[in-house]
C-alpha cells in the first residue's frame, strides 16, 4: 500500500508539472509574418535584375501581352494581380476597371519595364479612361471589343493620344484611319478551335492591310486546338508555333491566372513560353 501511494504521488507530481510546462507553451507570443520584397532583402541585387529585364524589353524581340482578369474589389487570391505576373511579361491590358491594389502595383511594373493598359470596353466614358491614363501614369488603353464600337472614330478622338493603343478584337471591317491609330492588334484567336480559322482570320487582317509585325495572336493556356490534320494541340505551344512562322508581332495569354495555383500549367508555362520566344528574338 505504501508503494502504491509512492507511486501514486508521483504521478500527480508530474501531471502538475506537465499543465505547468502547458502553460508556457500555450503563451500568446508576437511573430513577424511580414514578407519582405527582394528589394528590400537586397537592393542592389534587386536593381541589378530590374536593370537587366528592362533591357531585354527594349530589345526588338516576339512580345508577351497578358490579360489579367483583375480583382474590381477586394481579392483573397494573389492571381488577380498585377505583381504576381511573370516579371518578362511585356505588356498587362487589365480586364476590369482598376482597383487601389491595382494602382498600388504600378510602380513595381514600371520597375520591370512591363507596360499596363487601361481598359475600354463599347459604352464606357472615353474622356474618364484618357483622364484615369494620364491622373495614374497608365501606358495606355485596350479597346476590349467584345462587340463592336458604334462610334470607334469618336472614341478614338476622345482618347487622344494615350501612349500605347491597342485594338482587342476582329479588325474586320474597321475603317483603315481606325485601324492606323492602333499600334498593335490582338486577334480573337483565342475563341477559336480550328487552325483554318485562325488562317483566315490572319488572312483578313492582311487584307485589312495590317503588317503581321502589328498583330499579335491570342491563345488560353490550357486549352486544346485543333491542327489541319484535326489532331489535338496545346493552345500555347500551338500558339506560339503560328506565331513565329507567319512573323507575328507577339502572343496574347487571355485568363492568365485561371489557374495561377496548378503548378505547371499556366503561370510556369509562361515563364517557358517567354524563354522559347527569347530563343528565337526578331531581327
Amino acid at each position: 500500500m505504501k508503494l502504491k501511494r509512492i507511486i501514486l504521488g508521483m504521478l500527480m507530481l508530474c501531471a502538475a508539472a506537465a499543465f505547468s510546462s502547458c502553460d508556457d507553451w500555450t503563451e500568446a507570443e508576437s511573430v513577424d509574418i511580414d514578407a519582405l520584397r527582394p528589394d528590400a532583402k537586397d537592393p542592389a541585387a534587386w536593381a541589378a535584375y530590374t536593370a537587366t529585364v528592362r533591357a531585354y524589353k527594349s530589345t526588338d524581340h516576339t512580345l508577351v501581352y497578358a490579360c489579367l482578369l483583375n480583382a474590381p474589389a477586394v481579392s483573397t487570391s494573389e492571381r488577380d494581380f498585377l505583381r504576381s505576373l511573370p516579371d518578362s511579361v511585356d505588356i498587362v491590358s487589365l480586364q476590369n476597371a482598376p482597383s487601389e491594389a491595382d494602382l498600388a502595383d504600378l510602380p513595381l511594373m514600371h520597375e520591370l519595364g512591363t507596360r499596363v493598359l487601361y481598359p475600354l470596353r463599347p459604352g464606357d466614358d472615353a474622356s474618364l479612361a484618357a483622364s484615369a491614363v494620364s491622373r495614374h501614369g497608365f501606358d495606355g488603353v485596350a479597346l476590349l471589343a467584345e462587340r463592336p464600337f458604334d462610334n470607334l472614330s469618336a472614341t478614338l478622338q476622345t482618347l487622344g493620344k494615350p501612349g500605347l493603343l491597342v485594338y482587342e478584337g476582329d479588325p474586320s471591317g474597321l475603317a483603315a484611319a481606325d485601324l492606323a491609330a492602333f499600334d498593335r492588334v490582338v486577334l480573337p484567336t483565342a475563341q477559336l478551335i480550328y487552325q483554318s480559322d485562325m488562317d483566315l482570320l490572319l488572312d483578313n487582317a492582311a487584307l485589312a492591310g495590317l503588317a503581321p509585325g502589328k498583330l499579335i495572336f491570342a491563345v488560353t493556356p490550357g486549352a486544346v486546338l485543333r491542327d489541319y490534320r484535326n489532331r489535338k494541340q496545346d493552345a500555347m505551344t500551338f500558339g506560339t508555333q503560328i506565331t513565329t512562322s507567319n512573323g507575328l508581332g507577339g502572343i496574347a495569354l487571355y485568363d492568365i491566372g485561371r489557374d495561377y495555383y496548378h503548378v505547371g500549367l499556366n503561370y510556369l508555362r509562361t515563364r517557358e513560353l517567354i524563354a522559347r520566344l527569347n530563343l528565337t528574338p526578331k531581327n
